[in-house]
């Protein structure tokens, strides 16, 4: 079963290392006007919590993630007494229907039965299933009612974040290396000879032999099979002393042989890109959704204040582990 089947259903983990007394199941978590939400609906309605009470954890840390959850279920109990009350849209059932038999069809093979056992198995009547997914839908319509379609973001504002924040739109210098990789050994002796080694192998590279074929040949690593290829590597990806000489010899050439600890390691430069600044044009509108975003949550959350400020309000117990 797909975990977005499993949202819907607001399913929850077993509730193994929650002892009786430290919080009833089945109790009251908080009130909201005429709704009651029960212990057993937080739980079921955050995947994290779930787990970390079937881990059998406690302390402050799950009391802030169970009032988190309380909160959240409180903010879409208000949502839907505000979309009760307003007269501006309202939800015909055909699109609970539609929605109904979009799930079914996505992801039940068009069968209800097996919706229906699905929904068994999580101990849910379809009632209930109905209602929250019809609750889902009026939350995300009255959000985009009272907060995303009020959002207005100009293209100066655009412009400004990114005169404002240009180390963001900075690209890293980056360099396309190769390397041969050659192990010590454990021993002086052993050493010695892979000493040796590298120097014939560094002789040859730098004879003209292809670079590629011999560290298909000769290194040690489980990049030899793709002739040593690393790819493209920021500087922070390297060992300092790496990143030191892979930066600073000229495209297409060769490194002197290198200790690193345990191996020794040639590298050859295949190619390299300095830092440069994003254009704007590239970017305008990764900023502009940023800004967008920022702004509903920011118009989301006086909507939620303002309903709680004239909402009755009552959490039962906000440490209850």
């Amino acid at each position: 079963m797909k975990r977005s089947f499993l949202v819907l259903l607001a399913a929850s983990l077993p509730l193994v290392g929650l002892s009786a007394s430290a919080m009833r199941i089945d109790g009251v978590a908080a009130y909201v006007n005429t709704h009651v939400i029960t212990v057993s609906d937080v739980l079921k309605s955050s995947r994290d919590l779930q787990e970390q009470v079937a881990k059998g954890r406690v302390g402050e840390k799950l009391n802030v993630a169970f009032l988190d959850a309380v909160n959240q279920i409180i903010a879409r109990k208000l949502i839907v007494d505000d979309y009760d009350n307003q007269k501006e849209i309202r939800i015909p059932d055909s699109i609970v229907e539609e929605r109904v038999d979009g799930v079914i069809n996505d992801m039940f093979d068009g069968s209800r039965a097996k919706l229906l056992a699905a929904l068994s198995k999580e101990g849910m009547s379809e009632s209930l299933w109905r209602q929250q997914l019809q609750e889902k839908i009026v939350v995300n319509a009255m959000r985009n009612l009272r907060a995303e379609s009020k959002v207005s973001i100009s293209p100066l504002a655009v412009r400004k974040r990114y005169d404002d924040e240009q180390d963001r739109y900075i690209t890293q210098p980056k360099v396309k290396l190769s390397m041969i990789v050659i192990a010590k050994g454990d021993s002086p002796e052993e050493e010695a000879a892979k000493r040796a080694k590298v120097d014939v192998v560094l002789a040859a590279v730098k004879d003209g032999s292809d670079f590629a074929e011999l560290a298909r040949e000769d290194s040690e690593d489980s990049r030899a099979a793709v002739g040593g290829s690393r790819g493209w590597m920021e500087r922070e990806m390297l060992r300092a002393d790496l990143a030191d000489i892979a930066f600073s010899i000229a495209v297409g050439s060769v490194s002197d042989a290198v200790d690193i600890g345990k191996q020794f390691c040639i590298i050859k430069v295949e190619d390299r890109v300095e830092s440069a600044t994003i254009s704007f044009d590239k970017v305008q509108s990764g900023i502009e959704r940023e800004l967008r975003n920022a702004e509903a949550r920011e118009l989301y959350d006086v909507w939620i204040a303002r309903l709680r400020k004239n909402a009755y309000i009552k959490i039962v117990d906000e440490s209850p582990f």
